[in-house]
């Protein structure tokens, strides 16, 4: 009896066959076995923004070697945005530093072996300057008396409005 040894993939799932030639006719059989398959799920992001602006995030999958997994019933990467606050002030913000900490949802199980990569990714968030054509964060402040008029020995009081609350 013959035996032939047969490779085939299916998306990331790599089979070996072996396939034996029964010398009588017979039937054949084919045994598979399955080898677990690492999924690694990595993120990125825009790496900066101005202060307003809005950061993408994309979430990848690669096999253990880097190199993405197609398969096609899958949806493309996983693209969240976030919105960077606008603030008033003069000055560095803080960067926003975001990184994977878990997987859920109603497939997350049916991968083999899934790795996140849990490297942090920062974004850098630039203040808008005031330039002609762009004033910036424009605050202005006005000042009104709580009273048409007031006598002499009576103090007047006042009211200060900004235009905007900002963060």
């Amino acid at each position: 009896m013959r035996r032939n040894h047969l490779g085939h993939q299916v998306g990331s799932r790599r089979y070996r066959c072996s396939v034996r030639e029964p010398a009588t006719g017979g039937d054949a059989s084919v045994k598979v076995t399955d080898t677990i398959d690492e999924v690694v799920a990595k993120l990125t992001a825009t790496p900066s923004v101005t202060e307003g602006g809005e950061i993408t995030y994309t979430i990848t999958a690669t096999n253990k070697d880097g190199l993405p997994i197609n398969n096609t019933r899958s949806s493309p990467p996983v693209r969240p945005r976030l919105s960077r606050a606008d603030n008033v002030y003069v000055g560095t913000n803080a960067p926003v530093v975001n990184a994977i900490d878990s997987v859920s949802g109603q497939d997350a199980w049916k991968f083999e072996q899934l790795t996140l990569d849990k490297a942090e990714v920062s974004t850098q968030v630039t203040d808008e300057p005031g330039t002609p054509g762009n004033e910036g964060d424009i605050v202005k402040v006005t000042i009104t008396a709580d009273q048409v008029s007031v006598a002499e020995n009576v103090k007047p009081t006042f009211t200060v409005h900004i235009n905007t609350v900002r963060a």
